[in-house]
């Protein structure tokens, strides 16, 4: 098992640095600098005080050179800093990480919550009632927009009704209220956003469950379960689920960018300064520094989620790392 991993970390270099290579490329080739947003607004920029500046940032050598300058400063965990406002890159994502890894850790839980549950109970009577209905609803959620969802929850449950604020992360009293009172502010701002997300993300992972779990309650040891007299409950969730949930171990390797990229789309719609609203802002005001910071922790934890779902999977079927060793 340790070979494998070792394997699979060493296999994961090359990506990594590809990864790179082509989002530092895509950034060179976007239009605009740095140095626009820094200067458009000033009337008395010149074009030797904009070459000086390109030339202080470094924007001015040659793109092999900035990435390779880039790569040594990565290597030793230094983004740089902020071309907005000089601020470090670290200290920048740091302060909203905790913000968007609250968000999608809620939104993940009440997702599995309410996923594996209606994939299992749609999968005991595949085509019935129960499992035409959840099919037509999680698919609507897919298949909608979240920012269309977001407007309307705005409009409707914000604004109309006033049930819930419709946008940023606390009330303009919480510097008033108590440490309880700013905890339940932020989660009452939050009730949309995290509602709406986990609305969305609900089709994929239920659907994913159904499949798993129709396709292991027709194996032959289900029928011999049951036919031994063991309850129904016992021979779904002891020897049905437990099998079943092998896809879904990918899927949650898979999530785990998330958890840290955030949802662009909902910071953005409900001004929630997170991961993702950093993401946008960096991009509208050619930030590369932010940009590629956090395309390279994306691309980390989407290499790590794989690895961990393989490992899981060598964990539970030792015939994967066999195969892997004898290749």
């Amino acid at each position: 098992m340790a070979a494998y991993l070792i394997r699979r970390l060493l296999s994961m270099i090359p990506v990594l640095i590809g990864i790179t290579i082509i989002s530092f490329g895509v950034m060179k080739l976007a239009p605009g600098k740095p140095t626009d947003v820094m200067l458009d607004f000033n009337p008395k920029a010149s074009v030797e005080a904009r070459e000086r500046m390109e030339q202080l940032l470094g924007l001015n050598q040659p793109i092999h050179i900035q990435y390779l300058t880039w790569l040594r400063r990565v290597a030793t965990l230094n983004f740089d800093r902020s071309f907005r406002d000089g601020r470090p890159v670290t200290e920048i994502v740091v302060e909203r990480l905790p913000i968007t890894l609250t968000i999608n850790v809620c939104a993940l839980v009440l997702i599995l919550g309410l996923a594996i549950p209606l994939g299992v109970i749609a999968a005991v009577r595949p085509g019935g009632l129960f499992d035409r209905a959840t099919t037509v609803l999680v698919f609507i959620g897919y298949s909608t927009p979240a920012f269309w969802l977001g407007l309307l929850g705005i409009a409707w449950l914000g604004v109309a009704l006033g049930w819930v604020p419709v946008s940023g992360l606390h009330s303009l009293d919480a510097e008033s209220m108590s440490l309880v009172g700013r905890a339940l502010d932020a989660a009452h701002h939050l009730v949309l956003p995290v509602g709406i997300m986990t609305f969305v993300g609900l089709a994929g992972l239920s659907r994913y469950a159904r499949s798993s779990m129709v396709e292991v309650l027709r194996q032959d040891y289900i029928r011999t379960a049951r036919a031994k007299g063991l309850p129904e409950r016992l021979v779904l969730f002891r020897h049905g689920l437990r099998n079943a949930l092998l896809p879904i171990v990918t899927i949650l390797g898979l999530s785990l960018p998330d958890l840290i990229a955030g949802s662009v789309v909902m910071e953005t719609v409900f001004a929630i300064p997170g991961m993702g609203r950093l993401f946008y802002d960096a991009v509208m005001a050619r930030d590369q520094h932010i940009v590629m910071a956090l395309v390279t922790i994306g691309a980390v934890l989407t290499l790590l989620g794989n690895l961990l779902a393989d490992a899981a999977y060598a964990a539970a079927d030792p015939r994967i790392r066999v195969g892997k060793s004898h290749a």
